[in-house]
């Protein structure tokens, strides 16, 4: 989402600040919404959707008024239900594999500012969360809440606290981290090369104590609903992304996301354009992303792998795959093995 670094106008849901906001004392949340510019008559005057801005401007209130621990003093309230669709959507997946899914593709319902890339490496599964606003330890609470509620979303379908689990943060240990450790069910690292929780990957295939198929059904329609009720408010990168991780054994041309978001080619590319994008680049990110994801799993050949990314020549998936990370599928998952 590359408008979200450089555009303070840039929308991004409101409910999280919403839940907090009913939780401080009246006079707390009403010097907050002054400091964002909102009428302090009550929280009717909070939109379904705030500005980048606004809430930049929210969370320097909040340090400032509580502490630069206010998020953790108030993350208990940001419960199941305070997720929405998206929360129930995953929690009631079969099994982790599934809810992680759910996460990846419908994140930017709750969290438009970040984006989930999961790959599979020495048995494990690493989420990375990667913060699309560029804003750094700037944005450190709202980064921390989002992992928090990813962590206790997965622990629903775990079935029980993720006690094996890694939570790393690519920033040092702030002054909070005894807070911060105590929401933290497993192992937490600072200065780690990116935000992420890793977990066993033999997690992904175990049943989830929560799934009810009819209930996770009608949940997923409405995050599907909600995703694209949000389309006017999230970038046509993003969108253009997620067309291409929701189809996972087709990759979709150009002119088929232009038809599915009813507009013409031309159209897609001019506003990509305009974003500074492309549908090739967006297309090998994607790629990229995938080929790590699949190059970790010992069950599939190389030439399989590049049949999946869309590659009708696997040659020329090997060249990508060299210029992407530096050398070629095969070498790379022998560096797997071998670590």
């Amino acid at each position: 989402m590359a408008d979200l670094s450089s555009n303070a106008a840039a929308l991004v849901p409101s409910t999280y600040l919403n839940v907090i906001l009913r939780n401080l004392e009246p006079a707390l949340a009403g010097r907050v919404l002054q400091d964002m510019g909102l009428p302090q008559t009550g929280l009717e005057g909070l939109q379904e959707a705030v500005s980048l801005g606004q809430l930049q401007t929210a969370i320097v209130s909040l340090r400032r008024l509580i502490g630069d621990d206010w998020h953790l003093q108030v993350i208990h309230r940001l419960n199941l239900f305070a997720h929405g669709s998206l929360g129930m959507a995953a929690a009631t997946s079969c099994n982790m594999d599934a809810a992680i899914s759910v996460l990846e593709r419908f994140i930017t319902v709750r969290a438009p500012f970040v984006r989930l890339v999961r790959r599979l490496e020495q048995g494990e599964c690493i989420l990375q969360v990667v913060d699309e606003t560029g804003l750094g330890q700037n944005w450190r609470d709202m980064l921390e809440i989002v992992m928090l509620g990813i962590q206790s979303l997965l622990e629903q379908v775990h079935g029980a606290p993720l006690y094996e689990a890694q939570m790393s943060f690519a920033w040092p240990a702030p002054p909070y981290r005894q807070m911060l450790e105590a929401q933290v069910q497993g192992v937490l690292v600072f200065a780690a090369t990116e935000h992420s929780i890793v977990m066993p990957q033999s997690w992904l295939e175990r049943s989830s104590p929560m799934h009810e198929l009819a209930m996770h059904q009608a949940a997923l329609s409405r995050v599907e609903a909600e995703f694209e009720a949000m389309a006017s408010q999230i970038t046509v990168t993003s969108r253009v992304r997620h067309a291409l991780l929701a189809a996972p054994e087709h990759v979709p041309l150009l002119s088929e996301i232009a038809s599915s978001q009813h507009v013409a080619p031309r159209t897609l590319i001019r506003r990509l354009k305009r974003e500074g994008s492309s549908y090739q680049q967006v297309l090998q990110q994607v790629r990229k992303q995938r080929a790590i994801e699949l190059l970790s799993e010992p069950t599939l050949t190389v030439k399989q792998v590049s049949y999946l990314l869309g590659y009708k020549d696997p040659s020329n998936f090997g060249r990508a795959f060299a210029q992407w990370v530096g050398q070629s599928p095969g070498a790379y998952r022998k560096g797997l093995r071998r670590k």
